[in-house]
């Protein structure tokens, strides 16, 4: 009877703490755009010594990161758990012009088809010199848009 009680309190604390009190919402912010900014070098280097899919795959991973650290500073709270790109950018709040949006979603397909077997395949022969070099240009200039509405 006792374990039951203690657990009781436990679960009642629990349900009760604000987590976000315990945020530091600058150092969080800090993170994801340190991190994003790396992720966007590791993508140019991987695009040099022609790891295609990989290159789009990191630079999928710098906008997933740079738009996190743009939910945490418009909402004072954690970023989701989400690797949409689409979903992210509606939870920051942005307006973002549809050209933007339509290229998040396009992106998608870089996070998608490089970690997973079934698409892998196709999906390394689509990302050709060319195709990936395109494709990164892209990233870049979202990349670019986004870090400029994270300093307002």
């Amino acid at each position: 009877m006792v374990c039951l009680c203690v657990s009781s309190l436990l679960i009642s604390l629990l349900l009760e703490y604000d987590y976000s009190m315990t945020m530091d919402i600058e150092k969080t912010i800090s993170y994801w755009l340190e991190s994003a900014a790396y992720d966007l070098e590791t993508g140019k280097t991987l695009l040099r010594s022609k790891r295609y899919p990989y290159a789009l795959f990191f630079g999928h991973l710098a906008i997933e990161k740079l738009l996190k650290a743009l939910v945490v500073k418009k909402s004072g709270d954690h970023a989701p758990y989400s690797h949409s790109l689409v979903v992210l950018s509606k939870k920051s709040t942005l307006e973002i012009p549809e050209a933007i949006t339509d290229q998040l979603a396009e992106f998608m397909e870089f996070h998608t088809e490089a970690r997973y077997p079934d698409a892998k395949m196709d999906f390394y022969q689509k990302c050709t010199k060319e195709f990936s070099q395109e494709k990164f240009r892209e990233i870049k200039k979202v990349y670019t848009w986004l870090r400029k509405k994270s300093e307002n």
